[in-house]
């Protein structure tokens, strides 16, 4: 038996309506299914002049404290009706940006010079050769395993 679903269009016009009452009357079994997170993705866009209003409320709104919200999906979404601007909005998924891999090059600047910003150390991987780097790899305490590693 498939598992029942809020309907996402329900959904989303109760936020963009202010109706802070749409997920009290949802069914234990809805209620379960019930994605904070997931409602507050789609919440944070919008079409048209809408876009920054719902960024902005969402971010500064919904988004605060999230985590610690975490058990209180009433709340929550009392925080996402706050949000809606009184009539139905267009509103999409923006996909989370995929995970990158870390630079471990980038990590040891990162340590060795917390001050600079990211373009100074991209500036200082320019013009250093590979190996000056690896001296200042060395210079750290890496052995020559490690040193080879950060350089793949």
């Amino acid at each position: 038996m498939a598992k029942p679903k809020i309907p996402l269009g329900d959904m989303l016009s109760a936020i963009d309506r202010n109706d802070f009452d749409f997920y009290s009357r949802l069914s234990p079994e809805l209620k379960k299914e019930f994605s904070p997170w997931m409602a507050m993705r789609y919440a944070s866009s919008a079409r048209g002049a809408a876009v920054y209003h719902y960024l902005l409320m969402v971010n500064d709104i919904v988004n605060v404290d999230f985590s610690i919200l975490k058990d209180h999906p009433d709340l929550q979404w009392k925080l996402l009706a706050v949000c809606g601007m009184g009539s139905n909005k267009y509103h999409e998924f923006i996909h989370p940006g995929k995970k990158q891999k870390k630079n471990k090059l980038e990590t040891l600047l990162m340590e060795r010079y917390p001050t600079l910003n990211k373009d100074e150390r991209k500036l200082l991987t320019e013009i250093n050769s590979t190996d000056e780097l690896k001296e200042l790899a060395r210079d750290t305490g890496m052995d020559d395993k490690e040193i080879k590693e950060l350089f793949k």
